[in-house]
């Protein structure tokens, strides 16, 4: 069994979410919220193994890279989501997994790494567009808080096996060499099969006056949600996000470094 450390991941946020200031009572002047979020996951192996060291390296530097236009912060039903820590455990033990960790594997390694982190990212936005509507974090956080750890579970794990088998798994680039694009698919599967998600974030109630949806001053479901293909964990606490409101119109919102949490 894996022994894994994670910390939760956050939902994305547009930065251009249009909501009532916290600070007018003018609903005909919209500003714009904006809310801090993880800059790209983590990722950490197992079992720590000097001359994996170096794959490790490679596979967060493609993390990064494939997040770099990309808030982790989403909008959907009653909630908006917003990751604050987002962790990636690997068994990187099993011959599968590497196997690829050697210079002629680079590219495999690469290709694989980018394959997973797209998935893993379609699949917050699904959860997010499709099942927030569901939760009440307000008045049942705990046992909602546990079933949209579930939700995730299966989401990203317990229907890949059936998805990826029956063609549903699809990537918009992949390598033009058949042979790379095949034993990057192999990696990505074995990343899948042993690895583990550990996200941390809050939830963000949604309100809405006549035509106009603001976000709550209310405080906020703290979480980390900790998911693996056999194992499933929430904890949760209560805390008042801060924000930074601008006009539109004005320069590009700053990302905001601090939370305030209990």
């Amino acid at each position: 069994m894996m022994k894994i450390i994670f910390s939760l991941f956050i939902l994305s946020i547009s930065a251009n979410v249009k909501a009532a200031s916290y600070q007018s009572g003018n609903p005909n002047k919209p500003q714009l919220i904006s809310y801090d979020s993880v800059a790209h996951p983590t990722a950490l192996f197992e079992y720590p193994e000097t001359k994996h060291y170096k794959y490790l390296d490679l596979i967060n530097d493609v993390l990064s890279k494939q997040s770099e236009n990309t808030r982790y912060a989403f909008e959907g039903g009653n909630y908006h989501m917003v990751l604050t820590d987002f962790d990636i455990s690997i068994d990187n033990e099993p011959h599968y997994v590497n196997e690829h960790f050697s210079k002629k594997g680079t590219e495999i390694i690469k290709e694989g790494t980018a394959f997973f982190i797209a998935y893993l990212k379609e699949k917050l936005k699904y959860i997010s567009s499709h099942y927030m509507y569901k939760y009440d974090f307000e008045n049942n956080y705990a046992s909602d808080l546990m079933e949209f750890a579930h939700d995730l579970k299966a989401i990203v794990y317990d229907r890949f096996a059936y998805e990826y088998k029956h063609n549903f798994v699809k990537f918009r680039h992949e390598p033009e060499d058949k042979k790379l694009r095949e034993k990057a698919r192999d990696f990505f599967v074995a990343l899948m099969k042993n690895s583990a998600v550990r996200i941390q974030g809050y939830f963000i109630k949604t309100r809405t006056d006549e035509s106009f949806m603001y976000l709550s001053q209310d405080a906020s479901l703290y979480f980390t949600v900790a998911i693996a293909p056999f194992r499933v964990n929430a904890t949760y606490d209560f805390g008042f996000p801060e924000f930074e409101v601008v006009h539109d119109g004005s320069p590009p919102l700053k990302k905001l470094r601090s939370y305030n949490y209990k």
